[in-house]
């Protein structure tokens, strides 16, 4: 069986559990800590955010299932922090998958580790009879501020350039052009209240024209940085993430973003910074070489 946490104190206390010490500071708590810390605060309820726990006994693999009328269920789980279990990853896969089978209509789900939970949750959905095809699969690497970036961070000059100036983003003026350039937007409305009700920023010109923003998603990530073309290589990216990165900070959140082994040159800008660490992980078949920690992202939709 898996634990369903319903209630805030049952989110409090899986939280305080789960950061105990210095597993706070493990890099696969980041959306964890985030995602708990919104629902518990009741900040963002545009969508439904559930969390599972597995075995319900003690549970090490902690899954969040983000839906609504709008957005298809998009799940993300948390692997144990020490240890892993095939037999006890395919039956929460298998549970999943049960319990939102009939009120599925698009899938989605994130994993990081490696392609093991993928691989799980499509051997299940082959086992109930269900039928989807793969819509797209993106290979991100995972970059994080650690307790002194995010400390560095309060202190950074994160100012406008000469000739703009930063704001919270207007969803209602600005919520459709901004969706309409989002390759990976679901649903007009639910990025309109994601730049409502979550972490946002944008640049303007001096016309008061939008030129550039940055959002967050539900579980907790910096995400959708975009500059118009006419208007990079001014400083206005790296600022725009950097005061959204900021607010998080002080609000005593993880500052977190996913970004794309294939995008060359924002990924090496990334490495390139003092604010960002990358998370790397040690070879299976050799503990003093470490390579990138790969986040797969999968999305599946019914044939």
């Amino acid at each position: 069986m898996m634990r369903e946490f319903n209630t805030r104190e049952e989110l409090k206390e899986l939280l305080e559990k789960e950061m105990e010490g210095d597993h706070r500071e493990r890099p696969e708590n980041n959306f964890l800590e985030n995602s708990l810390k919104t629902a518990i605060a009741g900040e963002y309820t545009t969508t439904l955010l559930e969390v599972y726990g597995y075995p319900e006994c003690d549970p090490q693999y902690i899954a969040l299932v983000e839906h609504s009328e709008q957005q298809f269920p998009f799940f993300v789980v948390r692997m144990p922090l020490t240890g892993h279990n095939y037999e006890a990853l395919n039956e929460f896969a298998r549970l999943l998958l049960t319990k939102y089978r009939h009120n599925l209509r698009k899938y989605s789900y994130r994993i990081d580790q490696k392609f093991n939970f993928c691989l799980q949750f499509e051997q299940n959905l082959s086992i109930l009879g269900e039928k989807f095809v793969q819509a797209n699969t993106l290979a991100n690497g995972w970059f994080f501020m650690d307790a002194k970036q995010r400390e560095t961070i309060l202190s950074a000059n994160t100012d406008a350039p000469v000739g703009f100036s930063f704001e919270k983003v207007d969803a209602d003026k600005d919520g459709e052009m901004i969706h309409a350039v989002w390759k990976y937007g679901v649903d007009a409305e639910c990025t309109k209240n994601r730049l409502r009700h979550l972490p946002s920023i944008c640049a303007r010109n001096e016309k008061g024209e939008i030129v550039g923003w940055v959002m967050s998603s539900r579980f907790g990530q910096i995400s959708n940085l975009y500059v118009l073309p006419e208007y990079r290589n001014l400083g206005l990216g790296k600022n725009l993430e950097l005061s959204v990165a900021k607010e998080f900070s002080r609000k005593g959140m993880r500052v977190f973003k996913y970004v794309e082994i294939s995008n060359k040159s924002v990924f090496d800008g990334s490495l390139r910074s003092p604010h960002w660490t990358l998370w790397m992980e040690e070879d299976e078949d050799n503990n003093e070489t470490k390579h990138t920690k790969v986040n797969y992202l999968k999305k599946f939709k019914r044939a």
